[in-house]
């Protein structure tokens, strides 16, 4: 959990910042995960200066500093929407509950990308560059522009998003992988306002995919003590994770290649 100290101590002498919330976005099928995630997210962001919330179906998560939104059984992308609008900041944070904080958070950072994903009146910020900016901004050398025809313009990577608009770009019928290939298509209509940073300030794990654990990440993190339940999903055979490790090494290719080129 924060600590009280430091926390005071960031809304004391701290960079000021537009409001903003943190949203961890799961369901209760992914609710075996929130205590290591949680457990990982205050070890490496005690100081974490914004009001943090856990978007559900029906169960809650036993934490003072998170509030859950029990939002009900709808689809991924309605739950968001439905969290969205029971939170009054203008922007916020998105992260998924498969992902597992690895480094330690510098607030004053993420407080300079949120003020400048202001000042330039953006839509979102991608604070994990996967993949990254295709165009640079002038005065801005740690950011760069997604272009209106990249692949995964819009994702579910951790991102500062205006809060509204991310509400304009989902529909609420979609699965998180929907709500990235079709709100892609969709962003094609907003010329502008996409940024993601070139360097990662928020950096983390990602743990599982299609309901089980990555082989590696299974090990790695059930020799941490934070809580994982393997008896509530499988783990991937290292034969499966292998395989799906050489298709992200493609994809990536693909995309640095793209980015290199500008096409």
């Amino acid at each position: 959990m924060p600590d009280p100290a430091i926390t005071a101590h960031v809304h004391s002498v701290g960079i000021q910042a537009p409001s903003c919330a943190v949203m961890v976005m799961s369901c209760d099928a992914y609710r075996d995960l929130w205590t290591p995630f949680f457990t990982l997210f205050w070890r490496f962001w005690p100081d974490c200066p914004f009001p943090v919330y856990l978007g559900s179906n029906h169960a809650s998560f036993d934490d003072s500093q998170v509030t859950t939104l029990a939002i009900g059984d709808y689809s991924w992308s309605k739950v968001l929407r439905l969290c969205l609008q029971q939170v009054d900041t203008t922007y916020v944070l998105l992260l998924l509950e498969d992902f597992f904080l690895d480094r330690r958070v510098v607030t004053d950072t993420i407080l300079c990308n949120l003020n400048t994903l202001h000042a330039l009146d953006g839509i979102v910020l991608r604070l994990f560059p996967h993949p990254g900016p295709d165009s640079a901004i002038p005065g801005h050398p740690d950011i760069g522009r997604l272009h209106p025809t990249a692949p995964y313009r819009v994702s579910a990577q951790a991102a500062l998003w205006n809060r509204n608009g991310l509400i304009d770009v989902l529909r609420d019928d979609e699965s998180p992988w929907e709500f990235e290939w079709k709100g892609t298509v969709r962003a094609r209509n907003s010329p502008d306002g996409f940024y993601s940073m070139y360097e990662a300030t928020l950096s983390y794990r990602q743990v599982v995919e299609r309901g089980q654990w990555f082989w590696g990440a299974a090990g790695y993190y059930g020799r941490q003590q934070i809580g994982c339940d393997f008896a509530a999903r499988p783990v991937m055979s290292p034969a499966i994770a292998l395989k799906k490790a050489m298709n992200r090494f493609r994809k990536n290719s693909i995309i640095r290649m793209r980015a290199v080129c500008g096409i």
